[in-house]
């Protein structure tokens, strides 16, 4: 049985892996506030959070019952430190309701959610 020729890459190319360290570093740039869910304050606040409230709030007002495996910002912290670790503007939520409700909402209303 005949194969398929291989597919032409230009030598110039990149790799994936080249391809998302670019990415990376241009999100990084970007957006420097990122760095903050690597802070050990972060990591106590969201585990306090899904501690307080251990089921998805989305899914509960439906009447669902799901564990939280995200917390979410209710308002955006646009890098702003107090509002990004404020337990108030924490809410927890599935990772399927946040990737996906969640964003949507995000997109949809056309601000700038940080």
């Amino acid at each position: 049985m005949p194969s398929l020729p291989s597919t032409f890459r230009p030598p110039t190319s990149r790799s994936k892996r080249e391809r998302d360290r670019e990415h990376d570093a241009r999100r990084r740039e970007a957006q420097p506030w990122r760095s903050f869910y690597k802070t050990a304050a972060w990591q106590e606040a969201r585990q306090a959070q899904l501690a307080r409230q251990p089921l998805c709030e989305r899914c509960l007002a439906e009447g669902r019952v799901e564990p939280a495996t995200v917390v979410n910002h209710r308002k955006p912290h646009k890098g702003d430190w107090s509002r990004f670790i404020d337990a108030s503007n924490h809410e927890s939520t599935c990772k399927p309701c946040h990737d996906r409700d969640i964003q949507r909402e995000e997109r949809a209303s056309g601000k700038d959610f940080a």
